[in-house]
């Protein structure tokens, strides 16, 4: 054997081998510190450009001026909307956004429960969760209003936090909430 073909022997071998060598997925690490903070609370840039949000510019008394949708932009000031009923994901929750948040520059993050939650198979509990979160700027302020779905097992831990594909996933939760 050549010492070209032996090269190239142990070239392959030591960048294939690491990938051969996993003879099956790792798990999915669902903690907090791998969790991507999903665009439509995360601070506005070009996710939500690409995704076509529409942000103003406004000045908003005895707040200065903010930069949101208009959807957030109307509710400053006031608090969230919450929706009765149980909802033992919003702390854990919370939190999580919390820690992804403070490091993009987060002034404050506002949780509260749009819906009551429900078990899977697993013993999971999700249920939808209302986020409004003011980002600290250069002379302004950004705000993100968002509600994801949010999923905690039995022992309080975060499992996943995501945004339905469909807002009409909240409504209905809500609706069925109130009944």
């Amino acid at each position: 054997m050549s010492l070209r073909s032996i090269c190239c022997v142990s070239l392959i071998s030591a960048l294939a081998g690491p990938a051969l060598a996993q003879d099956a997925p790792a798990a999915p690490d669902s903690s907090a510190a791998t969790w991507q903070m999903p665009w439509q609370i995360a601070p506005i840039g070009p996710a939500s450009a690409a995704a076509g949000e529409q942000t103003v510019l406004s000045m908003v008394p005895g707040t200065g001026l903010v930069k949101g949708t208009s959807a957030a932009l109307q509710r400053i000031g006031q608090p969230l909307p919450e929706v009765p009923g149980r909802n033992r994901t919003v702390d854990t929750c919370r939190a999580t956004v919390m820690s992804e948040a403070g490091k993009a520059g987060m002034k404050q993050v506002e949780a509260v429960s749009a819906g009551a939650d429900k078990t899977d198979k697993k013993g999971d509990y999700f249920a939808p969760v209302l986020f409004r979160i003011t980002y600290d700027r250069p002379m302004m302020y950004e705000v993100r209003e968002a509600a994801m779905i949010c999923v905690v097992n039995r022992k309080g831990a975060i499992v996943d936090a995501y945004m339905p594909a469909d807002e009409s996933v909240v409504t209905q939760w809500t609706v069925l909430s109130h009944r």
